[in-house]
């Protein structure tokens, strides 16, 4: 999480716990005003009755802790409005410094991803470059294999080969061209003869013979 979101996110926390808070006084003192609303009027309806033991003094209390009540009650009420009303301006404010951020985190991650690319495209030459290299490994134990049977075939002697050529055979068998490695690095795309032996899902795998001639 980047440092602007962050701190958006616990800007927002704060005003949601400080609005939460706000509002939960404002429920308290509302119940607390209607319960000293219904007391209240309780009171002024016996006063009036005949023999009513409610006196002025009580009535007047009564009427008192209602309006204190009420007032309290609504100051809390403007207070919560003022909360929320700040939240939004303040979220709203800070939502420029937000997209900065994202910009610049996006940015930064589509660069790097850049970089990442451009080093698998040159992981892909390199790994045709060694492709290459076996292949020419391989032509030259081929060489070698022809040019000492015609030597043996000189002599009329029986020539018995002792080369082991089940290690990559079909690896050992493409020629890959300096054009095509150099593709790799431009297009990073491997060439579509290659894709049996690059595929992670194909049924294909190297062999490796581990017997010794």
């Amino acid at each position: 999480m980047y440092p602007e979101l962050k701190q958006f996110n616990q800007m927002s926390k704060e005003y949601d716990e400080r609005i939460k808070e706000a509002n939960e006084r404002w429920k308290i003192l509302h119940k607390q005003k209607e319960m000293a609303s219904s007391e209240y009027e309780s009171l002024l309806g016996q006063y009036g009755r005949r023999n009513s033991r409610v006196s002025m003094e009580e009535l007047h209390e009564s009427k008192d802790e209602y309006l204190r009540l009420m007032a309290k009650e609504r100051d809390a009420m403007e207070h919560l409005d003022e909360l929320k009303e700040s939240r939004r301006y303040r979220m709203k404010d800070f939502v420029d410094t937000l997209q900065q951020g994202r910009d610049r985190e996006v940015g930064a991650a589509e660069r790097t991803m850049k970089k990442k690319i451009e080093e698998m495209h040159r992981l892909k030459a390199e790994y045709l470059m060694i492709v290459q290299q076996i292949h020419q490994i391989n032509e030259y134990v081929k060489d070698i294999e022809e040019s000492t049977l015609q030597a043996f075939q000189s002599m009329d002697t029986r020539y018995q080969q002792r080369t082991d050529y089940s290690i990559y055979p079909a690896l050992a068998k493409m020629e890959i061209s300096h054009r095509e490695i150099q593709q790799v690095f431009t297009a990073g795309d491997l060439p579509s003869e290659m894709s049996k032996y690059t595929d992670p899902y194909s049924s294909f795998q190297l062999i490796r013979n581990e017997k010794r001639p």
